[in-house]
């Protein structure tokens, strides 16, 4: 802002020294101004890297925060709020959305100081040489004002779509990359794409809407206060010729116009940028303030309890999904520490359902399940959480070394664990003739290996944390009857005091557990053991012939 003054003072200098013959003190002085301007730029531009290096510090630093509160948060929510949203929405949202408002943080927020100073000192100072010559220059400035607030409410929604159609474009990338082999085997390559295209068509056209938008209304920011520079630069010559103002005077006068300038350029830019940051900022909301449906509830959890022993019982549990339909209805049951429970039931009778309860994966009603007589709702998660093995349906893998899938819930766990917990789970040898052993690199969900290995994988995770409960969902399904055998023979010796609850389709893998109970409907139509089920002749009976009539004919 010192600039235009000290080129107003070299020029009224100047012009009064016109007719004086000391050369040399001329340019003396005129070196001296130049020197003067080269400084001021000097320690303008170390100021200026200061600003950008502390401004985009803390912005970088706010948006790492941000980013992690925001994971964080993403790991409280419960199973029942990922059944209605999309990956690559979230994706988006952590992204896209994160960016857009450290943009806010960093540029936005600079050229917003920037504008405020240069235009408030501009301002003043120009008061000071001419009032008549600065109203005249702030006419156009109430009119920018009203198109500024209509610019920022339809930027504003210009970018919710925008970035609502890039969340699609996400998901539909997320899906199929994950799905890609059901494509192929459909041989919908071309179908895809075209669809792909579609949406990439899609969010091209409303970010065009908003180049569109943008494009009419960033000319009006030069050309207004252009309009005024005419009529100042007409009148203001009128000025100086009656020695209103001198020639210096008006060659700064313009100078500071320029600065005046420069906040009203920048100005479609700050909006822009604080739109699509506000539109991004309400996502990220959206997402954070979402209660998590279980939670550690410090008006009941008791903080003593430092671990479990392993004793369920279930009083009068019902359970309905958000749709209302009940999917376990009156369960009462009892599993003593120790002893082996295995239910058996047809396909959406709510096998899964009970046993993803118990370590609070889905949340049951208070007082429906309780573990040695605390009810799991008063249990710290943590404890209860990490005193459970759980193996599902569908195990799933991460894309790293085999090595670290096993023991990815022990904090410190050495090679020794890992091979103990592979032998239990009858990977050991296989992963022997791996070329890299333990240092194998699964690919995505674990792919590069078989699915019989990946269940053993996940039964070898479970295991390796010396859980106190073991939940087995149809743990043996992609395994063959010999190597489930010689597993459950491992398991008795390691669980030996501690409760295992193992769901199976196969009357061979349950007929040992100590209690065996029959799911229908969302109900227990059936316990006993092994034998007891069978002489009451009823649908354990009957899963029981049918699997060994499938068995003769496999021998035929």
């Amino acid at each position: 802002m010192i600039s235009p003054k000290i080129l107003q003072v070299f020029i009224d200098e100047m012009n009064e020294a016109k007719n004086d013959t000391n050369l040399s003190v001329i340019k003396g002085r005129t070196l001296f101004f130049a020197m003067l301007i080269f400084g001021v730029a000097l320690v303008g531009g170390v100021l200026r890297f200061a600003q950008r290096r502390i401004i985009q510090g803390v912005a970088r630093h706010t948006e790492f925060q941000l980013r992690a509160d925001f994971f964080s948060h993403l790991q409280k929510l419960s199973a029942t709020y990922y059944d209605n949203v999309r990956t690559g929405d979230l994706m988006t949202r952590a992204t896209s959305d994160l960016n857009a408002i450290r943009m806010v943080l960093s540029s936005a927020i600079m050229y917003t100081a920037d504008a405020i100073v240069f235009f408030g000192l501009a301002l003043f100072i120009m008061l000071r040489i001419d009032p008549t010559l600065t109203l005249i220059a702030l006419i156009p400035y109430p009119i920018l004002a009203i198109i500024i607030r209509l610019l920022g409410k339809h930027i504003y929604t210009l970018y919710e779509k925008i970035q609502e159609g890039f969340s699609t474009m996400n998901t539909k990338v997320q899906e199929n990359l994950s799905g890609v082999r059901v494509v192929k085997a459909y041989t919908l390559e071309a179908s895809e794409i075209e669809h792909f295209n579609e949406l990439n068509q899609d969010f091209v056209n409303r970010n065009h809407k908003r180049i569109r938008f943008m494009s009419f209304f960033f000319p009006l920011f030069n050309f207004l206060p252009g309009i005024s520079g005419v009529v100042l630069l007409w009148l203001g010559g009128i000025h100086v010729i009656e020695g209103v103002i001198s020639l210096g005077e008006f060659v700064a006068f313009l100078a500071y116009l320029m600065m005046l300038r420069r906040p009203i350029i920048t100005l479609g830019f700050i909006v822009n940028t604080f739109e699509r940051g506000a539109a991004s900022m309400d996502r990220i909301n959206e997402i954070l303030s979402e209660k998590p449906e279980i939670y550690d509830d410090d008006d009941h959890v008791k903080w003593n309890v430092k671990s479990i022993n392993g004793e369920i019982e279930i009083k009068d549990l019902n359970f309905a999904y958000s749709d209302g339909v009940d999917v376990l209805r009156n369960v009462n049951l009892t599993i003593e520490q120790g002893k082996t429970l295995a239910i058996v039931g047809g396909t959406g009778s709510g096998k899964s359902t009970l046993v993803s309860l118990i370590p609070r994966i889905r949340q049951a009603d208070r007082g429906s399940i309780f573990i040695d007589g605390v009810d799991i709702q008063d249990i710290p998660l943590n404890v209860l959480r990490s005193n459970i093995g759980f193996v599902e349906q569908e195990p799933f893998l991460f894309s790293d070394y085999l090595r670290n899938n096993i023991a990815y819930g022990v904090a410190d766990p050495n090679d020794e664990e890992i091979r103990q917990a592979a032998h239990n789970a009858d990977l050991l040898s296989q992963i022997e003739e791996f070329p890299d052993g333990l240092r194998t690199f699964l690919g995505e969900r674990g792919i590069t290996i078989s699915g019989g290995q990946r269940q053993r994988s996940a039964l070898a995770r479970a295991i390796i944390i010396k859980p106190k409960i073991l939940i087995l969902d149809d743990a043996f399904a992609n395994v063959d009857t010999q190597t489930e055998d010689t597993i459950l023979e491992r398991l008795d010796d390691i669980m030996k005091d501690k409760t295992t609850i193992i769901i199976s389709h196969r009357i061979s893998t349950v007929k040992a557990a100590d209690h065996i109970i029959v799911l229908n409907d969302g109900s227990i139509v059936e316990s006993g053991t092994h034998d007891q089920l069978l002489n009451q002749n009823g649908i354990y009976a009957g899963i029981y012939e049918t699997q060994l009539l499938q068995d003769e004919l496999e021998e035929l």
